[in-house]
């Protein structure tokens, strides 16, 4: 377990010069997640105070700041060339990856996650539309998830949640080809929730949005997809205004998801994690295993759907 700890928290972007895809060793997907970035310049609106992606003036260095029109026809020819690399192997003869054991040598998913918010790129429908073609068509493919690592903003509107439901498997499993095992397999949304109260949420996610108005898109949203929650727990060490989750946020977060679930909200699971990665600000400090179960405990008091976590 302890090789595998500087794999888990290595989870560069960058990869044999590719702009958009990378592999990681992912611990909450269980095996090698393709990541795919389409933020190389870094843009999100959220600034969650924990986010590893350095965009300090130094760590800005180099970066292109405007959005440039993601190149699908790249994109796709990275895609190919990695997973023909980790079904035949070649990912695991160099490092840092011929630590992976062999149970973990699989595609565990393909992941939008990268340098900020995919949801919020103009090309993120049709590129999902191509990635998702991919997959369905690539034999050894067909139970390899796609998942979509958001804060969620994007799928507020409607016309990108209708998209999103049309293009995957949310909510039946995904044509087999006759030699695949006969569990089911969905494609999942992990949705970013990480604080249930104005002042938490300015201090962690440090969205321009308003706490009303978001709450209100969160419901919404969650309503109309299946989702897993993702949320951050961390301490921030800041002798003036020091924070742990314990207490009102934690109070706070089981009140609300509590209410998402009696009002409608389509939550299949709910996943706690700490800091794995360093981020930029040293105040920001992961919480123990222990601390984790504590805390998942107190929120299975009142919320029904399964919690796990991932310390």
């Amino acid at each position: 377990m302890e090789t595998l700890i500087p794999l888990w928290k290595s989870h560069e972007r960058s990869f044999h010069g590719n702009r958009y895809v990378y592999p990681v060793l992912s611990r909450r997907a269980g095996g090698i997640s393709v990541g795919i970035n389409l933020n190389p310049d870094k843009g999100c609106n959220f600034d969650c105070v924990y986010c590893q992606v350095d965009r300090t003036p130094a760590g800005m260095e180099g970066i292109e700041p405007v959005h440039r029109m993601v190149e699908t026809g790249k994109l796709m020819e990275e895609l190919g060339t990695l997973q023909k690399s980790v079904q035949e192997g070649d990912l695991f003869q160099k490092p840092p990856f011929e630590a992976v054991p062999v149970p973990l040598r699989r595609m565990a998913d393909i992941a939008f996650s990268g340098d900020g918010e995919p949801t919020m790129v103009p090309e993120f429908p049709d590129i999902l539309k191509a990635v998702a073609g991919f997959r369905n068509l690539t034999p050894g493919l067909f139970t390899v998830p796609i998942r979509i690592i958001t804060n969620g903003t994007g799928l507020f509107k409607t016309r990108l949640r209708v998209s999103v439901r049309d293009i995957l498997f949310l909510e039946q499993p995904r044509p087999r080809d006759g030699s695949t095992p006969a569990k089911e397999v969905f494609d999942e949304i992990w949705f970013k929730l990480d604080a249930a109260d104005p002042a938490s949420f300015s201090r962690i996610d440090r969205s321009a949005q308003t706490f009303d108005r978001y709450q209100k898109s969160v419901l919404e949203t969650l309503r109309d997809l299946p989702v897993t929650l993702q949320t951050m727990v961390l301490d921030i060490r800041d002798p003036d205004n020091p924070f742990c989750p314990e207490g009102l946020w934690a109070e706070a977060m089981r009140d609300w998801v509590t209410t998402l679930q009696k009002e409608g909200a389509r939550i299949r699971q709910w996943h706690l994690y700490t800091v794995a990665r360093t981020p930029p600000s040293p105040e920001i400090l992961a919480v123990s295993s222990e601390r984790l179960g504590h805390l998942a405990d107190f929120f299975r008091q009142s919320v029904s759907c399964p919690i796990a976590i991932f310390p």
